[in-house]
């Protein structure tokens, strides 16, 4: 079974498709991405630039987490204070 941790925004399609004897998806690189970048957008939208960009650093780690080269990319976001650098860095990671 895929493991289950914080950054997993899909917990209820796999847990609705478990349930219904269907296998549990894996989840694309668009699909994580498209995910990641409409929570950055609301978290902006509720905070503000600033605290929401902050905030995402969390969220990002999660999302990321078990990924190749996901401590760098984790280092690197750490030190983004912008969305438009965030997303960007992001779709290139994801690509």
């Amino acid at each position: 079974m895929q493991e289950v941790h914080f950054g997993n925004p899909f917990i209820f399609r796999d847990i609705i498709d478990f349930f219904n004897g269907r296998p549990l998806k894996e989840k694309s690189k668009k699909e994580i991405l498209d995910v990641m970048l409409k929570h950055i957008e609301l978290e902006i939208k509720e905070k503000g630039e600033y605290t929401g960009i902050r905030e995402m650093r969390k969220h990002i780690a999660w999302y990321t987490k078990g990924m190749e080269n996901s401590s760098t990319i984790r280092n690197y976001i750490n030190t983004i204070t912008d969305k438009k650098e965030l997303v960007k860095v992001l779709t290139e990671y994801f690509s």
